[in-house]
């Protein structure tokens, strides 16, 4: 590194009434988070310095205590005092994309991007959780610490994970091991390094070089962690120890070979990591600093200061007349190396009415509607969706279908007794809404309602102790039930709490009451008395519900019990009297029932409850069937979820739009927040991963839930105490399932798969018997369960192997001309993949044509978009999640993209090759 001149201040920014607690820089922009919450953003303007492009006032509740931008720049990461993780699109403002928050989740401290597919934080538990950024999935939750988590860090290129906390524990993973351990919030998988005494009262922060990472402490050192070997080889040691500071080390910032470290004693120190050498003491600011940031070229620092201020000063000849992004003339990144890029990459995703086609999609909220009062339940079914308020009111979506608009039907019962019917209707871009019509409702809060023969029936509940039967078509009343109990039994009394209609045909009601008792009732009866009643419970029947086939119901009591019964029998087959502590407050069975192989007449059932005790339970349900009638049935718990930091309100199944046999279920707590989790079958048992969670924005919670399957999309409804109804979009299940970015080391089976196709066999046209080759190393790939990370990290000689090529001084498999240039191909392709990172010197030569035009670094996996430009294939899909799923945008053109599928530059990747002189 050459001679280091003394740090000279070059901008002074006063942040507010609050300290600067976090801070990071890149691509000519620079975010703070503020101790009140406040997140900041600025943009750095030639002469006048960093100009204020964006605030979020309410970023976290209490405070913002970390923030990091991914490698693009386009994405930004942030985390606070409320436990939770979001995602802003960090390009041209502040717009939030994902909130990643887990049930009851302490403080988080700490964060770290993983390329940026996968995010790591910290918490004051002790606990870290790894959230899939594209999906929003909770893929590990561990709890390695009994102190705070301060300091995470990846190493050897996110092979592994660095954690280090409040007790001075430091401790490094596995990376792949630790997504693979789950989310029960365990220790974790066993550690690669453990080092007690890590730093004295306590680890503060951490930082990460390439393969190496650096973490400070209260104890004033800095401490340098090596990674030796590589691959299966690899191992962690101690490096050397920076002293210097005579207080706590607050932040660190390491790029090439230049560390900064921030402290309490009022200083900034930069240090040479190779020569071991402390370069400059800055005395940056009045009172103690609280974060610093080094851009990436090396030319300037940024330090934080609890004085309220943030400094630029500069290492060089850096200075305020200064540009940080370079030039860029745009028609230069057009039309590179496959001109066949210009226009859409592939026809097939184009469908009839030219509209906009995005593979990234991505959660976000479709449309709300405003109430003044709390809406109880929702229910669903293919067509229609109806919620009940806390006051007398429902809400009815009907969708009608046609081949030109998308029609939903919205019915809503009003304080006054009143019903209003909107029409809603998809057309041009979005959703709108029409009142259509008024009827008469219920006089009293509504609790319940379902739908029933088909779409043409609802049922509606209350506390006015009254169940009524409504023709959706007509608006009429055609039935009125009276469940109060004092009414046919002469004791109890009180409101309905839930209400379901069965799928028989005619169809049966059941209703659960306040007076401990579950009625049946007939849609055909002339009595005015129920058909059975179902004793049994404690306290008050809050829930209830049916199987898929009619052939069992649950309720669910205030007491904690769960009983089974099979209308219209008059007895309980079972009941569980401690299925959840301070009561069961909603339950709902999976749309899908299972046969025995041995006896095709009994079946299995999965049931889904929530309680009080803030947990969701699973349970698998047998039957057996003599007669044609359900003489006996067992109740098993299969899985137990610590879904929500309060009570569990609503619990129900729904399906994930493109997949007819994968289960999900949207759960809604009184901790304000809605879960839906993917349930799969597994040979250790039931696995449930939260994919999703969204905001309820109501103080007491999410009472009503319910998941949409429209066409290949997923919808989640979402009832709320405040009276907002909200449709949210789910991500498509693909973003889920795969991990498409340009990160090897996180590729599934599928992305090994696609860069097999788009590196190896397809790369060169004249290749004969292109499709035989595919076929062989398609099926080879996936009998050896190849992944990205067995590509970067398992020797040579066995990949050949897996891949189906021996030694390659065989001469029987080097007899085909063909076979040597695929596995010369593949070994080439691997190295790559292998290959240490540019020096300084080679990146500061390579041509404004190999670098991106949206962050302006030099790509490495360039990849053609629909505009015809040519960008790093991660930048890219970094923008089509920042810009959202509705219509991506050309980062350079601004126009609209009729599709966000990317394809391989492989010309403009072989001049990238020629100009660093790659060879094997």
């Amino acid at each position: 590194m050459e001679a280091m001149i003394d740090p000279v201040l070059v901008t002074s920014l006063q942040v507010g009434r609050r300290e600067v607690t976090c801070l990071d820089t890149t691509c000519g922009r620079l975010v703070a988070g503020i101790g009140d919450g406040t997140l900041k953003l600025w943009r750095w303007n030639r002469s006048s310095g960093w100009l204020l492009l964006a605030e979020q006032k309410r970023a976290h509740r209490y405070g913002v205590t970390g923030t990091r931008f991914a490698t693009s720049g386009v994405l930004l990461a942030t985390v606070g005092i409320d436990g939770a993780a979001r995602i802003w699109s960090a390009y041209d403002g502040l717009l939030e994309k994902r909130t990643l928050a887990g049930p009851d989740t302490a403080a988080a401290r700490s964060l770290q991007w993983a390329s940026s597919e996968q995010l790591a934080v910290g918490h004051d538990d002790g606990g870290v959780r790894v959230w899939d950024v594209r999906g929003g999935a909770l893929l590990a939750y561990i709890r390695p610490h009994e102190g705070a988590v301060y300091a995470l860090a990846t190493l050897a290129y996110n092979a592994l994970l660095l954690t280090s906390c409040s007790d001075g524990v430091l401790k490094v993973f596995d990376f792949q091991e630790v997504t693979a351990h789950g989310n029960d919030g365990t220790a974790g998988p066993t550690p690669l390094f453990w080092e007690d005494g890590a730093h004295d009262l306590g680890a503060q922060c951490s930082t990460e070089c390439g393969s190496d990472a650096a973490t400070g402490g209260h104890d004033g050192r800095v401490r340098i962690w090596r990674v030796l070997g590589v691959g299966r080889q690899r191992r962690v040691e101690a490096d050397v120890t920076l002293t210097g500071h005579t207080a706590a080390v607050t932040s660190l910032r390491w790029k090439r070979d230049l560390l900064t470290s921030a402290s309490l004693d009022r200083t900034a120190r930069l240090w040479s990591v190779s020569s071991t050498v402390c370069l400059r003491v800055l005395h940056a600011h009045s009172r103690y600093l609280t974060c610093i940031a080094l851009s990436m070229d090396l030319r300037y620092i940024i330090t934080g200061s609890n004085d309220k201020t943030i400094r630029t000063w500069s290492l060089g000849v850096f200075s305020i007349d200064d540009d940080i992004q370079p030039e860029c003339n745009h028609i230069v990144h057009f039309g590179l190396g496959d001109l066949e890029g210009i226009g859409p990459v592939d026809d097939d995703i184009e469908d009839a009415n030219d509209t906009v086609v995005c593979t990234s999609i991505g959660t976000h909220r479709i449309d709300r509607v405003h109430h003044a009062s709390a809406i109880n339940c929702i229910a669903a079914s293919q067509s229609l969706i109806a919620t009940a308020s806390r006051y007398p009111r429902f809400l009815v979506i009907k969708i009608v279908q046609n081949l030109q608009y998308v029609h939903l039907y919205t019915v809503t019962f009003l304080s006054d007794g009143s019903v209003k019917i909107f029409r809603w209707f998809w057309k041009d871009e979005g959703f709108k809404l029409n009142l259509e019509l008024e009827l008469s409702a219920h006089t009293y809060p509504a609790l319940a309602v379902d739908f029933g023969a088909n779409d043409a029936l609802l049922l509606s509940a209350g506390l006015d102790g009254c169940a009524r039967l409504w023709d959706i078509m007509s608006g009429c009343e055609l039935l009125v039930l009276t469940a109060d109990s004092s009414q046919w039994r002469g004791d109890g009394g009180g409101g309905v709490r839930d209400a379901r209609v069965s799928p028989h045909r005619p169809p049966l009601m059941l209703l659960s009451s306040d007076d401990g008792f579950t009625a049946l009732w007939g849609i055909e009866q002339t009595s005015p008395d129920p058909i059975q009643v179902y004793p049994g419970l404690v306290e008050a029947a809050l829930c209830c519900a049916w199987s898929a086939d009619g052939a069992l119901a649950v309720a669910g009591g205030a007491a904690g019990e769960l009983q089974l019964l099979a209308p219209p029998r008059p007895d309980c087959l079972y009941q569980q009297s401690d299925a959840h502590d301070l009561g069961v407050l909603s339950c709902d069975f999976a749309p899908i029932s299972h046969n025995h192989a041995s006896e095709s007449e009994n079946k299995t059932y999965l049931l889904a409850t929530g309680g009080r005790d803030a947990l969701i339970k699973l349970w698998q349900i047998t039957s057996e069937v003599e007669n044609e009638h359900i003489e006996c049935v067992s109740l098993k718990l299969a899985r137990a979820l610590a879904a929500h930091g309060s009570a569990v309100q609503c619990v129900r199944w729904g399906q994930f739009g493109r997949y007819e046999n994968e289960l999900a279920l949207a759960t809604g707590g009184a901790d304000r927040w809605v879960r839906v989790w993917r349930v799969t079958e597994t040979k250790s048992g039931l696995e449930a991963i939260a994919t999703v969670s969204v905001p309820a924005g109501a103080a007491g919670g999410a009472p009503a839930v319910r998941l949409l399957a429209y066409e290949r999309t997923s919808l989640l409804a979402v009832g709320s105490l405040s009276g907002t109804l909200a449709l949210w979009q789910l991500p498509n299940t693909d973003l889920m399932e795969e991990c498409e970015g340009a990160e090897p080391r996180f590729w599934s089976i599928n992305g090994v798969l696609r860069w097999l196709y788009e590196y190896i066999t397809r790369s060169n046209e004249d290749t004969d018997n292109v499709e035989v080759i595919e076929k062989r190393l398609t099926e080879a790939a996936r009998t050896s369960q190849m992944t990205g990370a067995r590509l970067l990290d398992d020797p040579l000689e066995e990949l050949m192997k897996a891949f189906g090529y021996e030694d390659e001084n065989d001469e029987e498999n080097t007899a085909n001309d063909e076979n040597t240039v695929i596995r010369d191909r593949l070994i080439d392709e691997i190295l790559w993949l292998r290959r240490e990172p540019m020096n300084l010197e080679l990146e500061s030569s390579i041509p404004h044509a190999l670098r991106c035009p949206i962050s302006h670094e030099v790509m490495t996996e360039p990849a053609r978009a629909a505009d015809g430009f040519t960008y790093e294939r991660q930048t890219f899909l970094d923008w089509c999640l920042a810009t959202g799923p509705e219509a991506v945008r050309s980062p350079v053109t601004g126009r609209r993209l009729r599709s966000s599928v990317v394809a391989p530059n492989r010309k403009l990747r072989e001049r990238l090759r020629e100009h660093c002189a790659w060879k094997r």
